[in-house]
């Protein structure tokens, strides 16, 4: 199951509440501003709503298919969609309000009772007009289009804002969880007595054995408590990891980490793959029957490749705890890359499990 991080509910009912109240004010204007001395002229009224609704058709069509293809870095098309749909605005309101154009009194609601030029024309003669009906909705469409953008771009920092603290928090539990559980007790015991059987046979085997054991304690301890680490002290730990398990199995259990020869000189979140690679080992391994781990990278310019194939054993599956770990690592994963990363976790058979994860660098 995909855990996802919640928008900021309680900005976006603000954000939804404030944008609600400025399209009642725009279209309640024509009443609350209009001269209704002589009574309200519905028929004008009616004329400027429908214009107007012009408009909130134009705001709609940003908000929910034009402004995210500007937030996905689509930014060109973005801004040639929105001039192509404020010129079809214009047309459409220019034919509009040449086809029935009301006379020049039934304008005069609009403006507020009183003289000067805000009241309503001596003789009866309409005003000179200098911004046309249509200039005038051309410009309610950018100043909306640009209000949209700015209390969406407010969304996105409060979102923002809310991942990193949520992010920080995540990771000190992950990290402290990795600690405690991921590297048992169990695991420095076991590989404590190899190496303890390992020097009466092979003393520089021995000696290669807590010289890994003491690199990976430190990258632990120190290392991984940076935001990001260089690729190659990563997968330096996966080894080490990897060759210590060696130690406590037989030949038996075939165990293969291919990596390439040249890694590039990138930096990813440290321990990000080692729930994986710890749960393989934690249930993919029978004393009983024949066993296998697999663990594969790959590296493109722009993405970084994890491949585990371990033997599945149904039995050992079955405890209550086998899932915690890799539900734990994709909540992370979730965190750090949102929805720009890719997790398949499949059983092709009863003897086999795959993880396949790609991130992007």
């Amino acid at each position: 199951m995909k855990t996802t991080i919640k928008p900021n509910t309680n900005f976006s009912r603000v954000q939804f509440q404030i944008i609600l109240f400025i399209w009642l004010l725009i279209f309640a204007i024509p009443l609350l501003a209009g001269d209704t001395s002589n009574g309200i002229a519905w028929s004008h009224i009616t004329r400027i709503w429908i214009e107007y609704g012009f408009v909130f058709v134009v705001f709609l069509i940003n908000h929910f298919l034009l402004f995210p293809q500007f937030l996905k870095g689509r930014r060109i098309l973005y801004f040639v969609s929105v001039f192509c749909i404020l010129v079809l605005l214009v047309l459409v309101s220019y034919f509009f309000g040449n086809t029935d154009a009301p006379p020049a009194d039934a304008m005069q609601p609009m403006r507020p009772p009183g003289e000067g030029p805000l009241g309503p024309p001596p003789h009866g003669k309409g005003p000179r007009e200098f911004i046309p009906p249509s200039g005038n909705l051309l410009i309610i469409s950018i100043l909306m289009i640009g209000f949209d953008a700015g209390l969406s771009f407010a969304g996105k920092w409060l979102q923002a804002e809310q991942n990193k603290i949520i992010l920080e928090k995540e990771n000190v539990e992950n990290k402290m969880a990795f600690l405690q559980n991921q590297v048992s007790p169990h695991f420095f015991m076991n590989t404590l007595n190899n190496i303890h059987a390992l020097v009466d046979i092979d003393t520089e085997e021995a000696k290669e054995a807590i010289i890994r054991l003491s690199n990976m304690m430190a990258y632990m301890l120190y290392e991984s408590q940076t935001e990001k680490i260089s690729i190659q002290k990563e997968i330096n730990f996966i080894k080490s990891y990897v060759e210590l398990m060696k130690l406590r199995f037989s030949e038996e259990v075939e165990i293969k980490l291919e990596i390439p020869e040249k890694l590039p000189e990138i930096s990813v979140p440290p321990l990000l793959t080692i729930s994986y690679i710890e749960n393989a080992f934690k249930h993919g391994i029978s004393y009983e029957s024949p066993s296998f781990i697999h663990l594969a990278y790959t590296f493109t310019d722009k993405q970084l490749g994890f491949e585990l194939k371990n033997s599945n054993h149904a039995k050992q599956n079955n405890s209550t705890n086998s899932g915690i770990g890799l539900q734990n690592a994709q909540k992370r994963l979730d965190l750090l890359f949102k929805n720009n990363y890719s997790l398949k976790m499949s059983s092709k058979t009863d003897k086999e499990f795959t993880i396949k994860l790609n991130i992007p660098l």
